[in-house]
């Protein structure tokens, strides 16, 4: 019934889901990140929507959704 009250569980940030992203990626321009940040939802979308294994699927959900959070943060900076 009250549904509609509940927060929805906090998706950690890219940089500690992904540690290319951490230590790397996040050093280069924003261009370079962007890009990065396109490839990586393109590729998490399609092992979800493929062959991926049950024990996976959080993870993969995760990037998703931290990947198009840190989008639309750099193209606010941008």
């Amino acid at each position: 019934m009250f549904n509609f009250l509940r927060n929805k569980p906090d998706c950690p940030p890219l940089c500690q889901l992904d540690q290319l992203y951490k230590h790397t990626i996040s050093k280069l321009p924003i261009n370079e990140k962007i890009a990065y940040c396109e490839r990586l939802l393109e590729s998490s979308r399609f092992q979800l929507s493929h062959s991926c294994p049950k024990k996976d699927l959080g993870h993969f959900k995760n990037l998703v959704l931290a990947a198009e959070a840190e989008l639309q943060q750099l193209r606010s900076i941008r």
